[in-house]
């Protein structure tokens, strides 16, 4: 047939490049998550929020798959000159920890998600098992085995903070941690209670005390989220402390509130912010640096040009993802609030690849953002929320979502279609 040399040269351009394109595929959508996803909480945009969606789903799913075609390769004998090197494929498998691990911006896309931690947990043990009979089976000679390993750890630990960020934001821990507080009667900061609920009066708060404040009220009203009403005293005291203050004012702290809520049911902030989160991910990255160093003096004799220039991507790549994450940490509200996060960044992390490096990538995503668009770029609320509006509820002026209109055409289908049975 006339077809089939162009079949056989999809097929071995297919066996030339599909694990290739697939380790480029994965870090290209950590690549984007990590640029676009906090654009989600500060847009509603029809054409941005399904990218960030399709990136979320996509990059679990191209490394899964990137995983079983290096296993499967594993089990083949060697076919063309071009194939990967069975060492380096090895490496590149650890690699896939890492991107599985995601990046800090996003852990979650719905509330739901965070109900799946054991499913991710059950994944992590999966992988992990799986990394391993891929590296065992290239032993004792795999020249590339203490870089395999370092990078291995470090993806271990990025997945396993992944599973541990969803669990803190899980209905049942949140639901324990709420009743604990509870327990425990927590008092109030000093920036809300009620002697300086009047001081706004003669003056606006700094940034500092609303974001304090802010902090305050998503600790009384977060329980609200599984079903659990604050108590009536906290209920008189917010009322109290927001009647003295003017409209624009109370804004800010809701928006403040909002960013809180969205960092911890949707980042990996909660798991990040404490001693140990700076010390496993201080270890995650110190390895992947050691093994980018190794990877420079070890011989590349016998690999190819593209896989040594691919391996030096995924390596970059990791070490920026991971600096830029560690700069939105550092901005993030919870960190503001607690101060100590800094100073255990600043000890553990290191001074240059954390805040030179990151600050630079940073920088330029930062100016890439405000090119795009200026006014997204400097909300911290995207002032809409996914479902309707309280204010038109209240004066029941509420009008239907765009996509209204394409849930009743399939509601007139799926009828007629069922309507025999």
């Amino acid at each position: 047939m006339a077809s089939a040399p162009y079949v056989a040269s999809l097929l071995d351009m297919w066996a030339v490049w599909n694990i290739r394109g697939f380790m480029i595929f994965s870090l290209s959508m950590q690549l984007l998550l990590a640029i676009f996803s906090p654009l989600r909480r500060k847009t509603s945009n029809r054409w941005v929020i399904p990218m960030i969606w399709s990136a979320y789903f996509l990059s679990d799913w191209a490394a899964i798959f990137a995983f079983g075609l290096i296993s499967n390769a594993r089990l083949k004998k060697p076919t063309s000159p071009l194939q990967v090197d069975q060492d380096l494929l090895a490496f590149w498998s650890a690699f896939l920890l890492i991107h599985l691990g995601g990046p800090d911006s996003i852990t979650a896309y719905a509330l739901e998600d965070n109900t799946l931690w054991m499913r991710h947990l059950v994944g992590l043990v999966v992988q992990i098992l799986t990394f391993l009979n891929i590296f065992v089976k290239t032993l004792p000679d795999n020249k590339l085995r203490v870089p395999t390993i370092l990078i291995a750890i470090a993806g271990t630990i990025k997945y396993g903070e992944r599973t541990r960020a969803l669990y803190l934001a899980s209905v049942e821990n949140l639901k324990e941690s709420e009743l604990k507080s509870r327990r425990l009667h927590l008092k109030p900061p000093e920036a809300s209670t009620q002697s300086n609920v009047g001081a706004s009066n003669n003056g606006e708060d700094t940034p500092r005390e609303g974001l304090k404040m802010a902090f305050h009220y998503f600790q009384i009203f977060r329980g609200l989220v599984v079903d659990m009403m604050p108590e009536h005293s906290d209920w008189l005291e917010s009322r109290a402390c927001f009647l003295n203050k003017d409209a624009p004012e109370t804004f800010e702290i809701l928006k403040m509130e909002l960013k809180l809520f969205y960092e911890v049911f949707y980042t990996k902030v909660l798991a990040a912010n404490s001693t140990l989160g700076v010390l496993i991910r201080s270890l995650a990255f110190y390895n992947v640096l050691v093994a980018l160093i190794m990877f420079c003096l070890i011989e590349n004799a016998g690999i190819h040009r593209v896989d040594v220039q691919i391996t030096y991507l995924l390596l970059a790549g990791v070490i920026a993802l991971d600096s830029v994450s560690e700069i939105l940490l550092l901005r993030s509200n919870l960190s503001k609030v607690d101060n100590r996060y800094a100073g255990r960044q600043i000890l553990w992390h290191g001074l240059f690849f954390t805040f030179i490096v990151g600050g630079a990538i940073s920088c330029m995503f930062g100016c890439f953002i405000c090119f795009c668009c200026k006014t997204v770029a400097s909300r911290q609320w995207s002032e809409s929320t996914g479902a309707l509006s309280i204010l038109g509820r209240a004066f029941e002026e509420s009008r239907p979502r765009k996509g209204s209109k394409l849930s009743d055409y399939w509601l007139k289908i799926n009828g007629t279609i069922l309507a025999p049975f």
